[in-house]
């Protein structure tokens, strides 16, 4: 059977606001690289129009999970497809997704998205990382990924050319203001060698708190070998986050362990801090009735006069009213005498 006694924390034994940032891969399964992608046929045609789903794995497969989602937007509305629904309607899926992004990371009186350099682009590529991929945000300094140069007929070119984009979060004067939170720039480099300073392209603008990287399409075009397609909108559209596709998983093919989309996410914790202190004659003996013989309530073992013995095992936290809070067990009895002084640290995260 168990008992309790109450002391109640003075000032200086409770530590308040302590913050921890707390990194872990991204994708499925604790996986910090991507090695494989697969776009899902149970996506509707009629969704394609706007954006692939990527999947670790074939989407039928048992634990197949979406990880990120691929777009192209473009200002006016070029590249879309129509589908079925005919030009009339004034459906044009790439001036949705332009609007979309520029209306979520942009402010009011940016009609472009623009780039390092000061560079703005009318079409852009778009990676959204699925929400139940990160915590609170994306990492920064952790995630490369690799595109596969493109011929104009959209496949990789052969022998195959990879540019590898990373941020540049490293150099703390580079984070850029915007109503998307945090963004940072898109710079060729490489987690393990950073940035690439002999490549000045303005590749495009990472926001980490929203796990989005947006990429310069005329960046692309002009370095990347992207060929974007920009016809006016037709039935079957130019499909160009197809080609965006081919581009990523065309990467990860060429060398899954060196390619692959590397990412990982974090969240900062919130701490508090509570440090119940057992002075030596405190909590030496116990109210359970155990502990006690007879109506007199005198200790059943005369060897525990002098020397009584109690082992700890839970710590309850208790508002004013004595209504429990929180629990917090250890991991195994902890043995409490005269001779003995204890420290128990309890935390609490949220």
């Amino acid at each position: 059977m168990s008992s309790f006694s109450f002391k109640e924390f003075s000032a200086d034994s409770i530590s308040t606001n302590q913050r921890e940032v707390v990194t872990a891969p991204m994708w499925s399964n604790a996986q910090s690289s991507l090695t494989a992608i697969h776009t899902s046929s149970a996506q509707s045609d009629n969704e394609k129009r706007y954006y692939y789903e990527v999947f670790n794995t074939q989407s039928n497969d048992i634990g197949a999970e979406s990880q990120f989602s691929i777009a192209f937007g473009h200002y006016d509305g070029s590249g879309s497809s129509t589908g079925s629904y005919g030009q009339n309607l004034l459906d044009y899926p790439t001036k949705a997704i332009y609007t979309q992004y520029k209306q979520l990371l942009l402010s009011p009186s940016e009609t472009f998205f623009k780039f390092s350099n000061n560079e703005t682009s009318e079409h852009i590529y778009v990676i959204n990382i699925n929400r139940s991929r990160y915590k609170d945000r994306m990492d920064t300094s952790t995630w490369q990924l690799n595109l596969a140069k493109l011929t104009s007929g959209g496949t990789p070119e052969s022998p195959i050319s990879i540019i590898s984009l990373i941020d540049n979060s490293g150099n703390s004067s580079t984070e850029l203001a915007s109503q998307g939170g945090r963004s940072y720039n898109v710079v060729s480099g490489s987690i393990a060698n950073g940035v690439y300073t002999g490549d000045t392209t303005p590749w495009g603008t990472f926001y980490p708190d929203h796990g989005i990287i947006i990429l310069n399409g005329n960046a692309l075009d002009n370095t990347g070998s992207f060929f974007t397609k920009t016809n006016p909108a037709t039935a079957s559209g130019d499909d160009n986050a197809g080609r965006f596709f081919t581009s990523i998983s065309g990467a990860i093919a060429t060398n899954p362990s060196l390619y692959g989309f590397k990412a990982a996410t974090s969240e900062v914790l919130h701490s508090t801090y509570y440090f119940a202190r057992l002075q030596n004659n405190e909590f030496n003996y116990s109210t359970n009735p155990s502990f006690y013989s007879g109506s007199s309530n005198v200790l059943k073992w005369p060897s525990m006069y002098q020397n009584p013995k109690t082992y700890l095992t839970t710590v309850g936290l208790y508002d004013d009213s004595q209504n429990l809070l929180a629990v917090a067990k250890l991991n195994k009895p902890v043995a409490k005498t005269f001779d003995k002084e204890l420290v128990i640290k309890i935390k609490i995260d949220y």
